[in-house]
């Protein structure tokens, strides 16, 4: 059964999301502005700090990857904070101090 991180691969992110949003999304996962609150096989919850701190939510159902943010940009695709969130879980992505 797949898990939550085979979702987070390059391809299926640009695949939801159009272009600008994952590069800016990358950006905040490069500059530190993730906080991984909760990461599991099927569950991934966040903190992104932008111009206020948004609460980004991955989960499965089914099967299917479903999400939200407080930031209330995410309903027909995920946001830069979800793709933020995301990027953050790869090795090596986020700063050692940042979260």
């Amino acid at each position: 059964m797949p898990t939550i991180d085979d979702w987070f691969d390059e391809k299926t992110l640009l695949d939801m999301a159009p272009p600008k949003v994952f590069v800016d999304g990358a950006s905040a996962a490069e500059h530190g502005s993730v906080q991984i609150l909760e990461h599991d096989e099927s569950h991934l919850r966040a903190h992104v700090d932008d111009t206020e701190v948004y609460e980004t939510r991955f989960w499965l159902n089914g099967g299917e990857l479903k999400w939200s943010c407080t930031c209330g940009a995410a309903a027909a695709h995920p946001c830069e904070h979800l793709l933020a969130s995301a990027l953050a879980t790869w090795p090596g992505e986020v700063p050692p101090d940042a979260g």
